[in-house]
């Protein structure tokens, strides 16, 4: 499973390597990850962001996006 950027040109993250068993998700196994890129978009469109996360859960499903002003 890969994980990328939900937005924009797609950027490549992380890859998964999962063995047949799907692990339980729970809201406190997430994986956070910042994106350079869609932090340059909102800044561009004169929003003031300093950080833009990605979260997803552990079998790679994206569960929600913080932007940081």
């Amino acid at each position: 499973m890969e994980l990328r950027c939900p937005v924009g040109p797609r950027r490549l993250f992380a890859k998964l390597r999962l063995s047949g068993v799907r692990p339980p998700v729970t809201r406190d196994n997430l994986i956070e990850l910042s994106c350079s890129d869609c932090r340059r978009s909102l800044s561009r469109a004169g929003r003031g962001v300093s950080l833009v996360l990605h979260r997803y859960d552990i079998v790679g499903s994206l569960v929600e996006t913080e932007v940081v002003p």
